[in-house]
């Protein structure tokens, strides 16, 4: 298997505390990996390490080959990996489309206050905006204020401003999050249709999903990976049932 994203060993230490300990990850390109484990395993510590939000205390984290452990979390999209949040983190005073002109314009530096220009004058960045407002399914909702949409509507577009730098990895921390029922469809949609063109890493405590989309599963416990396999394989897994407690895989 030809790993598009790595860890090796990965370990990272919090004081005495050790959040994660010794992991291995292979994420094979053009493919949806998920990371699952109960509360406390030490899912988002990791994916803080992948996208560069916390500095590993040991081990390597390899993008394509070449190692991004040290690699600031700002330059990590310009390398290819992008990471949406569990909590919503957009702009709720502005547009849909102004929220993501500014993802967009970030990616240059030194392009901060070019934000305030019209969108005449960023021409290149409006039709980028445009293109994963159409992918998205969002384009109705263009200049509508991101605090007048659903919540469901919110976590898709937070895909979106992740979508923006064009990354080749692309880390979603609970995509479904707070999402009601008749919202998880368009999110599995999304998905589906995303991992045509790129490899997608996501935390999701919504089992269904990750049965539905995901072609791997990596399990944490204890911030230590105790299975790995299909969706099938994980939820037959012993280890991973009683890790769980009983509740339903």
């Amino acid at each position: 298997m030809t790993a598009i994203l790595e860890t090796r060993s990965l370990t990272k230490r919090y004081g005495d505390f050790v959040a994660n300990t010794d992991i291995n990850l292979r994420v094979a390109k053009g493919t949806v990996h998920g990371v699952i484990g109960p509360n406390g395993a030490g899912k988002t510590t990791f994916f803080n390490c992948l996208a560069g939000t916390v500095q590993t205390t040991s081990g390597q984290v390899l993008l394509e080959g070449n190692d991004i452990t040290k690699l600031a979390q700002h330059k990590r999209p310009l390398a290819g990996l992008s990471r949406s949040f569990q909590v919503t983190s957009l702009f709720g005073d502005l547009s849909v489309f102004e929220n993501l002109r500014l993802a967009h314009q970030a990616l240059t530096p030194g392009n901060g206050f070019i934000f305030w220009r019209s969108a005449q004058e960023t021409g290149s960045t409006a039709e980028a905006v445009d293109k994963v407002l159409a992918r998205t399914s969002l384009s109705a909702e263009r200049d509508t204020p991101v605090s007048a949409l659903s919540h469901g509507q919110q976590r898709v577009l937070e895909v979106g401003v992740a979508l923006m730098s064009k990354p080749r990895v692309l880390l979603l921390d609970e995509p479904t999050s707070g999402m009601g029922i008749d919202d998880i469809p368009q999110m599995i949609a999304l998905l589906n249709d995303l991992k045509k063109e790129c490899t997608i890493v996501l935390i999701e405590h919504n089992v269904g999903l990750v049965t539905e989309v995901c072609d791997a599963v990596t399990v944490l416990q204890g911030g230590k990976v105790i299975s790995e396999g299909t969706p099938y394989e994980v939820s037959n897994d012993e280890k991973v049932k009683t890790a769980y407690l009983g509740e339903d895989l």
